[in-house]
């Protein structure tokens, strides 16, 4: 099913042309990586996706009751606490509050964010803001999520992190997002858009490669899984944990395991 259809669209802003004879269709589902230089007009399109842009010539058709949209910089300042905020842009939407309690339960638990839901945004990590930026564009339950550089000033593991959750998510959500990282590109789309001088230039189906693993072990004691270079560790039982690893990295943190008198239960893809 298409959700945005546009046909030699085009946007001008104080009579300059900004996004010239944009022709494109997205589909359900789909996980759009538009990358391209800065000032090449990425967050253009994705503005003209979302109807923050309207084109000034040419056909844009949108199929989407609401749409989640994550800027790249969340807001300075904000004085609330997390949960405060996500309640806030919920009931925004319409949304009950009983309702919402459960659900950012939810999302907290999958972005593991859950720990900071009573932290005053303003003393919060960049990368936290990030997901709480995410959260509360899922809370409306949208047909496309839009998200402008994403990992823009994350470090690597929250990255991956990030990257995880957004291709674990669900599917069905039409993500559409802006970057020049090839970890969240080759991770999480399955096609891309290359934008130059406000023209799209390229837009190629692609595979999704797998990135990482997820090692899950029985430790002896859980200081030995402390000392293993990990991107995230989660503890299962007391002996039993799950440690996400760089594909790159996982023969070498198998092998300090091994060594270490673990025992390997399972080896898991993950993108």
């Amino acid at each position: 099913m298409i959700i945005f259809e546009a046909d030699r669209a085009r946007k001008k802003i104080d009579g300059i042309n900004i996004l010239h004879d944009i022709s494109l269709c997205i589909s359900r589902g789909e996980k759009v990586a538009i990358t391209g230089h800065n000032g090449s007009g990425k967050s253009s399109l994705l503005k003209l996706i979302g109807g923050f842009y309207e084109n000034t010539s040419g056909q844009v058709k949108r199929i989407m009751s609401k749409t989640g949209y994550v800027p790249e910089h969340f807001p300075e300042n904000i004085r609330f606490k997390m949960q405060e905020y996500l309640l806030l842009m919920g009931k925004m939407n319409g949304k009950s509050e009983s309702e919402l309690i459960k659900r950012i339960q939810i999302y907290a638990e999958i972005f593991a964010i859950t720990d900071f839901l009573n932290t005053p945004l303003k003393n919060c990590s960049k990368g936290t803001k990030q997901k709480a930026g995410i959260i509360q564009a899922l809370l409306i339950d949208p047909d496309i999520l839009l998200l402008d550089e994403p990992l823009t000033g994350l470090d690597e593991a929250t990255q991956v992190e990030l990257l995880n959750e957004l291709a674990s998510y669900k599917t069905g959500l039409t993500i559409v997002f802006t970057a020049h990282e090839t970890l969240l590109i080759d991770g999480l789309a399955d096609r891309v858009i290359t934008v130059a001088n406000g023209r799209i230039i390229a837009d190629e189906k692609k595979e999704i490669k797998e990135k990482y693993r997820c090692i899950k072990a029985i430790v002896p004691n859980q200081t030995i899984a402390l000392e293993i270079p990990s991107i995230h560790i989660h503890y299962l039982e007391e002996h039993t944990v799950e440690i996400t690893v760089l594909c790159d990295h996982s023969d070498e943190v198998l092998t300090k395991l091994l060594e270490s008198g673990c025992s390997i239960v399972e080896l898991i893809e993950k993108r």
